[in-house]
This record gives C-alpha cells, structure tokens and sequence, in this order.
C-alpha cells in the first residue's frame, strides 16, 4: 500500500505488457484498478495485472528488537556463530562499505564454515 501524507491508503499494481515485456507499478485507487492501463512504454493495451509481493513495514524499534534477539543467541566464544551472524546481519550495523570487500566476504565464509579465523 502506498500513502501520501494527507491521504488514504492506495495500493500498488504491477503489470507486464504481452507486447514489449515491460513491467511497471502503479498507484491506483480501487476504483481505476477495474480499468486497465496502456504500457507507458509502448502504449500497448495488451498488459496483465500480476500478482504482487507483499511487504511488511516495521518500526526502528521493532528492528532493532529482531537484531538484539539474533545477537542474544550467538556465542561470543564461538568464532563461527560470530562470523554466520555478521554474514547475515552485518549490513544493519554500517558495515556496507566494509561488506562490500572480497577479503571481507571470504574471511566471514571462511569461519562461518568452520575454516580459521585472522588469529588461528
């Protein structure tokens, strides 16, 4: 659903045109979502509504609830719980410049799956 401040809730629709395969998203009330769009590319009718994904939105504090709760059951003593948890969670702790180096990645792999940390 989408909400612009001082609005109602709208939802979002995805197409796909039969002609040129382009997919494209619209915000549409609930009475226009009857209608069907032409392609915004190639302006074909012959578009299908597609079944979309759902997305759940939760607070700064409920995020930060599921990151405490993960961290809780690693085992600090455990360099292979640590690596596994900073594999799968790391980018929510600024870590995305970081992440985003081979070294990086192949060091957490590395002791995730049970092979040597920097000290060993």
């Amino acid at each position: 659903m989408y909400r612009a401040e001082g609005s109602v809730n709208m939802p979002i629709y995805e197409y796909e045109c039969r002609s040129c395969q382009h997919r494209y998203s619209l915000v549409l009330s609930m009475r226009e979502s009857d209608e069907t769009p032409a392609c915004p590319r190639c302006g074909s009718g012959d578009v299908q509504k597609l079944i979309s994904s759902v997305a759940v939105v939760r607070s700064g504090a409920q995020k930060e609830e599921d990151r405490s709760k993960a961290l809780s059951q690693v085992d600090p003593t455990k360099p292979q719980e640590v690596a596994k948890y900073f594999r799968d969670h790391g980018s929510r702790f600024g870590q995305d410049d970081f992440r985003g180096t081979k070294e990086w990645h192949d060091a957490v792999d590395r002791v995730a799956e049970g092979g040597p940390t920097l000290d060993e």
